[in-house]
């Protein structure tokens, strides 16, 4: 069973500089794959309130569909979420708190430069009008490559930043580029998020709310034809 969520990083398009395109969906595409989803019935939830319900239920709700963001890119602002408004769509985004407001290549790809990351102001706007933030980490280390002082203040230190940005309960956390151990489960655990997330791949029964997959939209999605493909290898029936 696959979780109903979908992952996307960076709503525009490549700069010169690119040479790893697979983040990128450009923002024409977005709007369309949203629309997609819209017409095809699918019902919206945030990361957190798809989770409480799995918790609650032990399943995910019937035809719904949880989009998500990582690495909070100032993009995300700027064209994904005017979007979203149109279409009155509930996402969650991830951020990485040493990067709010900056320009920096912190978590782009390997050769890409330096981009923009959405403001306190952005993020503060997106949250009064129902997009949901949750913690990236707060500098995007990798779980399996740092020791566990290290974890720990990774996971503790990005959600009291949002939550004192934005006056709520911070309450999913996304791994950094999926990679988690069970001691940083633990720590997120304890730390008081309800779930957390990894990326592309993760255990296929979702036994665990620590594990959850997510199942990326990439470049090579964007033609309408191959994104209904991927919902539909994602959501069969």
């Amino acid at each position: 069973m696959n979780s109903p969520v979908l992952l996307y990083h960076k709503i525009d398009r490549p700069t010169p500089d690119v040479r790893i395109r697979g983040a990128f969906t450009s923002p024409r595409r977005f709007e369309r794959q949203m629309s997609y989803l819209v017409r095809s019935g699918y019902r919206f939830f945030s990361a957190s309130a798809m989770a409480g319900h799995y918790l609650e239920l032990g399943r995910f709700p019937d035809k719904c569909v949880c989009i998500t963001f990582d690495d909070g890119w100032k993009d995300n602002y700027t064209y994904a979420f005017p979007i979203l408004k149109k279409f009155q769509i509930p996402a969650t985004v991830f951020v990485v708190p040493s990067c709010v407001g900056t320009m920096t290549a912190m978590v782009t790809a390997e050769g890409e430069g330096s981009r923009e990351h959405m403001s306190e102001e952005d993020i503060r706007e997106m949250s009064a009008s129902g997009i949901e933030f949750g913690s990236h980490s707060m500098n995007h280390k990798l779980f399996d490559r740092i020791d566990t002082g290290e974890v720990e203040s990774e996971v503790s230190e990005s959600k009291n930043y949002l939550e004192d940005l934005l006056q709520q309960d911070c309450r999913v956390f996304a791994y950094p580029a999926g990679f988690f151990t069970e001691f940083s489960q633990s720590v997120v655990k304890r730390a008081g998020y309800i779930a957390a997330f990894s990326t592309v791949y993760g255990r296929d029964d979702n036994s665990d709310v620590f594990a959850l997959n997510r199942s990326e939209i990439l470049h090579r999605h964007g033609y309408p034809f191959r994104f209904a493909r991927r919902i539909r290898s994602i959501f069969p029936g």
